[in-house]
């Protein structure tokens, strides 16, 4: 299902002993902070993709690999990873997973357990039985099993005359759940991640929800333009790690300007202050970041500011 609920690593019925804990109690129940010392390396995968599908999907798996050569634990590809982004595209690119007519997230379950990381696919356009389209994320332990989708809930739909017009509900349906997963009930470590695609980022509710559910890593997939990238880019990444407490990663395809909606670029990697770990420019390459955990402790337990 593509909601998990809250579960081992973060309930007070399941901290292991010897964990110096400690808890509050708000509106949303209660939230259990664990003191331990604890990094992950992740990397941020700023593709190159084109009209191509089978090449964007083997550059993807190809890049994956180099990232886990590099030692990433976690790895994180970007908003339509396997097509071009518009309207007209995401019929034809469109995938139907449930009946395992999918290349693309047979790809992504090999890459992830031939290489042994923790991947949040991006997303990709996904057909489902009932024949309606959706921007699908799939994420994947490192055994290859598929461990949480995400539906993207806010559809981009935006009208800024003069300069950039798109409505993905022509083509699209919403999703309509929040969707976390622990990396601990994975054999990872305690990494509690919520995901959303792109325009999911401009609604702090959805990351309040993940925040008071105890996730400590928000990453989204997303493709932000020439007009809203500028402006609002690195300002959202850092708004939402500094809202939440959490470290956030924002993962963008490469800039290519012959397609038809030019993506902003500039992956970005933010910590629990608000303050930026990584970023890349608007080219293809690689965004690596080593993600002390204990600092999203640490800001809530001296700064809380949550219910």
């Amino acid at each position: 299902c593509a909601f998990v609920a809250p579960s081992r690593g973060f309930t007070t019925n399941n901290i292991p002993s010897g964990l110096r804990r400690k808890k509050y109690v708000g509106r949303y129940g209660e939230l259990t902070m664990q003191q331990q010392q604890t990094n992950i390396k992740i990397a941020c995968l700023q593709l190159a993709v084109g009209a191509d599908k089978p090449a964007n999907i083997k550059n993807a798996e190809a890049q994956i690999a180099e990232a886990a050569r590099n030692g990433a634990e976690l790895v994180v590809l970007p908003e339509c990873m396997n097509s071009p982004y518009g309207v007209k595209y995401f019929p034809e690119y469109a995938e139907n997973v449930v009946e395992g007519a999918s290349e693309t997230a047979q790809m992504l379950s090999a890459a992830a357990r031939d290489n042994k990381v923790f991947l949040i696919g991006g997303s990709f356009p996904e057909r489902t039985p009932d024949g309606k389209l959706y921007n699908s994320c799939y994420s994947f332990n490192h055994d290859g099993d598929m461990v949480a989708l995400h539906k993207k809930i806010h559809l981009f739909d935006i009208d800024i005359p003069g300069e950039i017009t798109f409505k993905e509900s022509d083509a699209l349906s919403a999703g309509d759940s929040p969707t976390i997963f622990d990396l601990s009930e994975h054999g990872g470590p305690p990494v509690r991640i919520g995901v959303g695609i792109c325009y999911d980022i401009r609604f702090p509710e959805l990351c309040w929800i993940y925040r008071n559910l105890g996730c400590n890593l928000l990453v989204f997939p997303g493709a932000f333009n020439m007009v809203t990238g500028p402006a609002h880019w690195d300002l959202l990444a850092r708004s939402r790690a500094m809202d939440t407490q959490s470290f956030v990663a924002f993962c963008s395809p490469a800039r290519d300007t012959s397609a038809d909606y030019t993506a902003w670029g500039h992956t970005i990697v933010a910590d629990p202050w608000g303050q930026t770990v990584g970023q890349l420019d608007e080219n293809p390459g690689i965004l690596y970041a080593d993600l002390d955990l204990t600092q999203s402790v640490k800001r809530r337990l001296n700064m809380p500011y949550h219910l």
